[in-house]
């Protein structure tokens, strides 16, 4: 019996699945959709709902609880002169790795999707009533597509309600 069982496993050890989940999520903010299997799809769904309602109020708290799913790439390395002066205050400060210097300074529309929640997802439920329905959730519809080729799973698109 599965009593108090609240979340999918989805075959995978828990840091893949969050790993996962978190990514799916970021591309749900991305793009507004995601096509995936309909299990996943499910859980994305949970989750995807709660950063949105924490998102309704946009507060430094809930900023930083929306930071912890949404992964940020690297941002652009610093110069020598910033680096010199980091050293001055910490003689133990070493420089950050140039080798990746290309991908931390292309463009990552990645960077964007913790504002484009807080400023243009989350601002289009702010309005509903939390006592009515649909005031907390309800925010994304799962729309089931044909079976994936080669392994029939079932397949499901994940969209945002306008």
């Amino acid at each position: 019996m599965r009593h108090k069982v609240a979340q999918r496993k989805l075959n995978k050890p828990t840091d893949q699945r969050m790993a996962l989940l978190k990514n799916q999520v970021q591309g749900l903010f991305m793009h507004e959709r995601l096509i995936t299997t309909e299990a996943r799809a499910k859980e994305v769904r949970s989750l995807a709902e709660k950063l949105i309602t924490k998102a309704k109020e946009d507060t430094v708290a809930n900023r930083r609880y929306v930071e912890r799913y949404i992964q940020k790439p690297p941002m652009p390395s610093e110069s020598k002169a910033k680096f010199e002066k980091r050293k001055a205050n910490n003689p133990m400060a070493v420089r950050r790795n140039q080798s990746v210097k290309a991908f931390r300074e292309a463009e990552h529309p990645e960077r964007e999707i913790l504002n484009k929640l807080f400023t243009d997802i989350a601002p289009r439920y702010r309005n509903r009533a939390k006592d009515a329905p649909g005031g907390n959730g309800g925010y994304t519809r799962i729309v089931k597509l044909a079976p994936r080729r080669g392994d029939a799973a079932p397949r499901a698109v994940l969209l945002l309600v306008e």
